[in-house]
């Protein structure tokens, strides 16, 4: 499988002028060689990016993998082990409130100032002590009622907090992730779809690839990612529709936000994170979605969602969850299925086996 990954120590200028492609098999057979027990460290990955660099030129570019939807057995197991560590993750906010004295004495008349105000603040911690992990080839799901910090959470990871509002630790492979380096390496889909609404599947995917792929690469190889990703995301027959708005037709709303995943990991990103992707969905868009996330996930990225109420059949696709409550982490789920078979009925059916890990809060 081919990854985008920019050169940390490079010069400033455009991401997408500078982005290679390099083959992760090839950079794990080397790794194995040279230690088969220990995991390769986050220098090691950036140091073998930046000699495979060197040898890639604009026209050279491995195939994409085209995933089948329904063929689990499709997807190659994967190679390069990638492990997204988090620890005490805290995240506060200021509130102020007004608070007039002289309301308490005696009934202001409207219209004249106040002069016995007093600005009272305190602080409200939305994230307290938030801790886990997530590997490659698994879907984490962030899950918890309204109002718990499921999205605040997905914003910390994902680095698109106010600098130095977040405290504790998020790391790649051991060591620590700088922001430069985690937004060239992943990719975050929003909770709403703004796409264009007079561009078909296929054109808005190949808008993206102009932006985000290389500029030194050729404009056939840009076709044929799009077309590799029209098939990963089970859009072909939807491949020449428009996109549409309320006053015109176009895709349904589960091929709307399969778009949207696809605009975002048009440059095949480690991490990918998403903010409630089945809301507003149909219980079989949804499962639909979060099928081809497992697909991507299964191809060596790391995906982490948040999830309001997930049905029997999307909670057999996540791997681990972690549980909010008012900003606490409740519980932390490592999820198996088990495939069963009944003698006596002839019928096949499945086991959701959840290891649960309680927490004091």
């Amino acid at each position: 499988m081919s990854r985008v990954v920019a050169d940390n120590t490079s010069s400033p200028s455009p991401v997408r002028d500078c982005v290679p492609f390099y083959d992760r098999r090839e950079v794990a057979m080397e790794m194995s060689r040279a230690d088969a027990c220990v995991s390769p460290t986050l220098g090691q990955l950036l140091k073998r990016v930046g000699d495979v660099r060197k040898e890639v030129t604009g026209d050279e570019t491995p195939l994409h993998q085209v995933l089948d939807v329904s063929d689990t057995s499709s997807v190659e197991p994967r190679s390069l082990p990638f492990v997204l560590s988090f620890s005490n993750i805290t995240y506060s906010v200021k509130v102020r409130r007004k608070v007039s004295l002289t309301n308490f004495f005696r009934r202001q008349p409207a219209g004249e100032p106040d002069s016995g105000e007093t600005l009272f603040s305190s602080t409200k911690t939305i994230l307290n002590d938030i801790s886990g992990e997530a590997r490659d080839g698994e879907i984490m799901a962030v899950m918890g009622a309204s109002g718990s910090g499921k999205s605040t959470l997905i914003d910390a990871l994902a680095n698109r907090m106010a600098k130095g509002s977040v405290k504790g630790s998020i790391s790649l492979n051991g060591e620590q992730l700088e922001s430069r380096l985690l937004k060239v390496i992943s990719a975050y889909v929003m909770q709403d779809d703004l796409l264009f609404p007079m561009l078909t599947v296929e054109e808005t995917l190949m808008f993206a690839a102009e932006f985000r792929l290389p500029r030194t690469l050729s404009k056939s190889k840009k076709k044929l990612r799009v077309q590799a990703l029209i098939d990963q995301l089970g859009l072909r027959n939807a491949a020449n529709t428009v996109i549409g708005d309320e006053g015109h037709r176009g895709v349904s709303g589960g091929e709307r936000r399969r778009v949207s995943i696809g605009i975002d990991i048009i440059h095949d990103p480690i991490l990918l994170f998403l903010d409630e992707p089945t809301s507003g969905l149909d219980s079989t868009s949804a499962f639909m979605v979060v099928k081809v996330l497992q697909r991507i996930a299964q191809s060596g990225s790391i995906v982490i969602m948040s999830i309001h109420q997930p049905s029997y059949r999307i909670l057999g696709l996540l791997d681990r969850m972690i549980f909010l409550s008012r900003g606490h982490t409740v519980t932390v789920a490592l999820l198996q299925i088990c495939h069963c078979f009944s003698p006596t009925s002839g019928t096949r059916f499945q086991i959701t086996r959840i290891g649960l890990s309680l927490l004091s809060i």
